[in-house]
This record gives structure tokens, sequence and C-alpha cells, in this order.
């Protein structure tokens, strides 16, 4: 990295840059350059460190800040930075399931249904199951199956604990919603996220896999990871434990689709 890069951070700045290995930490108000510091540490550890770009991956929440990040990455490396993996959570998990979803019985070519795909198949698990959706609003029970994948919790899961009759409700709407997603080859946005966890931890060999690819494993705006994801980055971050993590608590936005400051 050119001495001109490192002079145009401040010193806090440079202390995340060029903190060596092991876990960090970087807690960052708004307008302190969050994305400048990954960025900068990225770059650092590719010439400063002799990191190779296939052995760092970063994750952030949206396509802009994915291309954000990229564009810098590119200003301070090069094209040589496209090669690196640099994506959205889901983006991320989806690339790992297409390569390996097979192993947990997913089709390669699943398809990935946004929120109108999954309004419209909820909205008929209901009808088979005979909810009356004037009763029961279907982005109510939404909303419920998604805060449960969130946390990880799965059909039988949800079955076990349920408790209420509401609970009752969304678990009969959620066994058919599983069926007819598994039915059209289908995935949301949520088992993006629930069904890598379950293939890292029904099969270790594969977890071990991206464990000993990404040697340097950085996440951008922390503080809206909800369980699944903050347990997707423990266990990529097992081996090496080379993970940094940037965020702000003060911004956490995301509570209500289950992001947990608590992480």
């Amino acid at each position: 990295m050119s001495i001109d890069i490192i002079e145009e951070l401040n010193s806090k700045q440079r202390e995340a840059v060029e903190s060596g290995d092991g876990p960090l930490l970087i807690i960052a108000g708004p307008g302190s350059g969050k994305t400048r510091v990954i960025t900068h540490r990225i770059a650092y550890l590719v010439q400063k460190n002799r990191i190779p770009h296939y052995r760092i991956a970063a994750v952030t929440f949206t396509n802009k800040a994915a291309r954000e990040m990229r564009e810098r990455l590119v200003s301070l490396l090069g094209e040589n930075s496209n090669d690196m993996t640099l994506n959205t959570f889901h983006s991320f998990c989806s690339m790992i399931l297409r390569r390996e979803g097979e192993k947990i019985g997913l089709d390669r070519d699943f398809a990935i249904y946004d929120n109108a795909d999954q309004i419209s198949i909820l909205k008929k698990s209901m009808e088979d199951v005979n909810i009356d959706q004037k009763q029961f609003a279907p982005k109510a029970i939404q909303s419920t199956i998604s805060g449960a994948k969130s946390q990880l919790i799965g059909i039988e899961a949800y079955g076990m604990s349920k408790g209420s009759y509401w609970e009752e409700i969304v678990h009969r709407v959620f066994e058919r919603y599983e069926f007819r997603l598994k039915q059209a080859s289908a995935v949301d946005f949520d088992d993006l996220l629930s069904k890598v966890f379950s293939l890292f931890t029904q099969h270790p060999d594969i977890a071990q896999k991206y464990q000993n690819r990404y040697s340097y494993l950085l996440v951008d705006e922390f503080q809206d990871t909800n369980i699944a994801q903050y347990q997707i980055t423990k266990i990529l971050a097992q081996e090496h434990r080379n993970v940094c993590v940037v965020g702000d608590p003060d911004q956490s936005i995301y509570s209500w689709r289950g992001a947990e400051i608590q992480n």
C-alpha cells in the first residue's frame, strides 16, 4: 500500500486498518468513515501482508453498499479486486448453496422467492389449511415465520415450542408453506441464511472447506446482523479467527426483522 493511502486516514482509522491478526471489533459513529476503514483494511491485507485476494471475504447488507465497497477497492487495488469475494450476506450464502446445497437436498437450480412471491405462496398455504386471510393477516404470519427462521428455529422446533393459538395457526401455515417451497424447488431470503447454517452444521467438512478458503473475514454494519448471520460468521471465522466487524450500536435499525444488537 502506498504511503499516500495510509496518510489519508486519521489516527483512529489507521489504528483499525493496521491492527494485526485475530478478532477485531470496530465501533464507529455516523460519518466516521466505516466503509473507508474496511476497504483500506482489505487493501492493507493484500498489499502490505501479501494476503491473496481469494483468501478474503467481505460481507455487508445491501447491494448498494457492496457496490460502493467494490468501487473503492478497485480504486485502491485495481481490477484485481474483482476476483475477491465481496457480497451481501444473502448473495454470499446463495453462492455457497448453488455449489453445495445438494448435500442438504436442495436443487442446484433452486429459485429465490422475493417478497411478492412469498406472500403469494403463503396465501395459497393458508387456503390449503383453511385459515381465513381476513382473520389472520398473511403479512403478519409471514413476519412471524421470517422471525423464526432468522433465529434458526425450523418447522419442527417451532411446532414443539408453540404455546398460543396464534402460534398454532402460524405452525399450520408454516408447515404447508415449507411444503410448497420444496415442491417448487424454491427458497425464501431467510432460507438462504438458515440453510447455509444447516449445511455447515450437518456437514463439518463443507464448513472446513470455507474456513480454509477464507483466512480473513470482514463484516460491515455488524449491528444489523441477526442470529443466523452471527452464527454463520462465527463458523466461518472459527479456523483462523481473523474476523473484523464494523458497526455502530446507535444505528441499529433492523430489530424488527431480527437484528440482535447483542451480537
